[in-house]
């Protein structure tokens, strides 16, 4: 079993490690933009310098995905493929995915009218006709945003929460069983949305809030509209070029998204690449056996979000025999 205290000294360590790769890593200086594919990255850089860099693991290139290699000069448009360097024909700046806002304002007009309070409240505008339908859907579960109603003027109001948990528990030193109680409430709410048809797409820490009195998490942003693309298959669908409506969202989608917010999480900060999650991005034990099973590549491998909590339940707490 591992004790708090190791668990606390892993995590300090796992993310002293990531903050030293990432202020020597060269990737991202200068860059403009940037492009993850399921396999490989392109990055533009200022004066019109571009690479692109395949993922072949322990290799130049492998390794300078997850940030452990410095890219070489780019003098010239770059492909990096394992250890060979060859120079290309410049590629432009794909243009910029169209996020056009959804009319809601007919079925946001059927909301009870709220008065706002800002020491109360907090309010935004909805941006699709699904955000609506998912939250009064989702109303009932204690650990996602509840949906109040409206202001005259047609925004969303909600209660007010904190943001960004993950900082107050790794400032405050959370144990084991701290974490457990967060993720088997996150797990909660993921399992919540999917009994009732909706897959969230978007489990990430810019995502989830806590209460005031940091007991519980709340899982927010329920569009699902648009989503993450760091699982494989979402990955590989885009680099296909299907729409965003027909990207393979699904269950195993948020399962592999859970993984990942519960690295961010317990490590309290966020990857540079996705490929930093099969090296040195890892949750401490006991939480490293559920991440791994979460991030599967393939999804049928991975864990349903009702196994995922069986895992964290079976977690052993430290003091409790």
């Amino acid at each position: 079993m591992t004790s708090d205290e190791d668990f606390r000294l892993e995590i300090d360590r796992i993310r002293n490690e990531d903050l030293t790769m990432k202020k020597q890593s060269n990737l991202y200086t200068d860059h403009v933009e940037m492009y993850f594919g399921a396999t490989f990255l392109e990055v533009w850089y200022e004066d019109k310098r571009y690479v692109k860099i395949h993922d072949i693991p322990g290799t130049l290139s492998g390794n300078i995905l997850r940030l452990r290699a410095s890219l070489p000069p780019l003098d010239t448009p770059k492909e990096i493929i394992g250890n060979d360097v060859a120079e290309v024909v410049y590629k432009d700046i794909p243009p910029e995915e169209d996020w056009d806002d959804q009319d809601a304002s007919e079925v946001t007009s059927r909301l009870p009218v709220v008065t706002f309070d800002a020491k109360l409240h907090f309010a935004k505008k909805c941006r699709c006709v699904n955000e609506v339908q998912n939250l009064l859907a989702a109303q009932g579960n204690p650990h996602i945003v509840d949906l109040l109603g409206r202001t005259q003027d047609g925004l969303l109001v909600f209660p007010l929460y904190e943001e960004e948990p993950w900082i107050f528990f790794f400032r405050t030193k959370a144990i084991i069983t701290d974490y457990r109680r967060l993720f088997l409430q996150l797990a909660n709410a993921v399992i919540y949305l999917h009994d009732r048809g909706i897959i969230h797409r978007d489990l990430a820490l810019r995502n989830i809030l806590v209460s005031r009195d940091h007991q519980n998490l709340i899982l927010c942003d329920l569009e699902s509209r648009y989503g993450s693309h760091v699982c494989p298959e979402i990955a590989l669908a885009r680099d296909q070029r299907l729409p965003e409506q027909d990207l393979p969202y699904s269950e195993k989608t948020d399962v592999f998204c859970f993984g990942t917010t519960m690295a961010d999480f317990i490590l309290a900060t966020n990857v540079r690449t996705p490929w930093q999650y099969t090296d040195n991005f890892v949750p401490p034990k006991p939480f490293d056996v559920i991440f791994r099973a979460c991030i599967r590549h393939d999804p049928a491998d991975r864990p349903s979000m009702s196994k995922v909590r069986e895992m964290l339940q079976s977690i052993d707490i430290p003091g409790t025999q």
